[in-house]
């Protein structure tokens, strides 16, 4: 089976060190490193063509190789899916995707979609368009829960009182919302990120923090962190806010995810994509996408709170441990490609039979 490429990276199986990765690469016995490419011999076009595009027919070249196709990349994943097609020759190719709503992912998916095996996605707002808009048999798109390393990020022993509250991340971003809230605040807070992509109609815009950090006061900090400097600020921070634009995709998951597993509650703003983790009141809140007085309302609510902060932390931890470890992921996506594979269907909601 094709997989991601694999990260160079340490391998920390306590996760106190380095993020594990490698976790979910190595459910997977066949990988495909896309360095090796470097080294493909063959026409003088395909070798000029992106990486992503020579790796999908790379793969289709050698799909004798594998007894199944595991995808997870966008670009990688339409690539093949129009080889395969328009070749009408290929290995059961089943892609992970959470992004079908996308304008350039629609149109391969109702040309090509007919030939994939099955799809597995994390996102139920995301699955629903894949069957009711684009006509994908709902029987044949597997919902896994999303996943942190939940080792990596975890609460820390001996953590300092919480002094500030952090916000992170770049893909649809609101950081104007929540810099407008923390105006006239006593709080402090780091933005930690260097940029922010906001997407329209299917392409992406890239923002440089700087052009945010004009507009932060005095007691907001805006600047990308390492994966350790980030583990440390969501540690000292009381609570962690995600605001992010109008999107039917959930954006925003990684860093609500990171957040839970350290055992920190989540203010982020209430989207139609962002649905499948928090839960309101118990691990976090919602505010209205682009209410800058209802997310100061709600931010100084929960610093005023500390234990009730303390408790949704608590829960948010909890949450994670329950559903969406590393290792149930990596499990729950090789028992989804296999019943996809073997034609066993998923129940209505997703899940496995």
């Amino acid at each position: 089976m094709q997989g991601r490429a694999p990260v160079d990276a340490p391998r920390d199986p306590t996760g106190e060190t380095a993020r594990r990765g490698y976790v979910f690469d190595d459910h997977f016995v066949k990988r495909y490193d896309e360095k090796l490419l470097d080294d493909v011999a063959g026409h003088v076009v395909r070798r000029k063509l992106p990486g992503w595009a020579r790796l999908a027919a790379e793969v289709n070249r050698r799909r004798d190789e594998y007894d199944a196709i595991v995808t997870w990349s966008e670009r990688v994943t339409l690539a093949l899916m129009a080889v395969q097609g328009i070749s009408r020759q290929g290995k059961p190719h089943v892609p992970m995707m959470y992004w079908f709503s996308r304008p350039s992912v629609q149109p391969f998916m109702r040309a090509f979609a007919s030939n994939l095996r099955g799809i597995v996605t994390w996102s139920s707002v995301q699955r629903r368009f894949a069957t009711e808009k684009l006509g994908f048999p709902r029987e044949k798109l597997y919902l896994v829960k999303h996943f942190v390393d939940q080792l990596f990020w975890s609460p820390r022993t001996n953590a300092p009182e919480p002094d500030m509250i952090a916000s992170a991340g770049a893909e649809m971003r609101d950081y104007p919302t929540l810099l407008e809230a923390m105006r006239g605040t006593d709080l402090r807070c780091h933005i930690a990120t260097d940029h922010v992509r906001v997407d329209r109609l299917g392409f992406g815009r890239r923002v440089s923090a700087s052009e945010y950090a004009k507009q932060a006061g005095k007691n907001v900090a805006i600047g990308r962190l390492s994966p350790v400097e980030l583990r440390d600020l969501y540690s000292r921070s009381r609570f962690v806010v995600v605001p992010v634009r109008r999107s039917d995709t959930d954006n925003g998951v990684t860093v609500i995810l990171e957040a839970m597993a350290m055992g920190k509650p989540v203010i982020c703003s209430k989207t139609e994509g962002q649905v499948d983790v928090i839960e309101e009141g118990v691990t976090g809140f919602y505010v209205p996408v682009g209410d800058p007085v209802a997310l100061r309302k709600a931010m100084l609510s929960l610093w005023n709170e500390p234990e009730r902060a303390a408790a949704m932390g608590r829960a948010g931890r909890a949450h994670v441990e329950k559903h969406h470890t590393l290792e149930k992921f990596s499990a729950d996506v090789v028992r989804a490609v296999h019943a996809a594979v073997d034609g066993r269907p998923a129940s209505r909601d997703g899940s496995l039979v």
